[in-house]
């Protein structure tokens, strides 16, 4: 999956997960909790969904590391998708 696509993926489980946020107005870039009143258990309720969505799998141990959402888009985006087919011969 490309990071538009991810982000995508995030816009939606942000709606699902805490309507109140508007994802909008998140610079990726910047700390979440800076911006947006979000606590673990939500956050990690966020990489659940994304997970289920796109089958790519994120260790606990990694989860406390992201400080922003670019630092989840770029690792999503640089897993292989469990969904993605297999070529013939491989």
């Amino acid at each position: 999956m490309n990071t538009t696509q991810i982000k995508e993926l995030l816009i939606q489980v942000f709606h699902e997960i805490a309507p109140e946020i508007d994802f909008s107005k998140i610079d990726t870039a910047k700390p979440l909790r800076e911006q947006v009143e979000i606590d673990s258990f939500d956050f990690y309720r966020i990489i659940v969904q994304l997970h289920q969505k796109t089958g790519i799998y994120v260790p606990d141990s990694k989860v406390m590391e992201f400080t922003n959402l670019d630092e989840l888009i770029t690792y999503t985006s640089e897993q292989p998708s469990p969904h993605q087919q297999l070529s013939p011969g491989l």
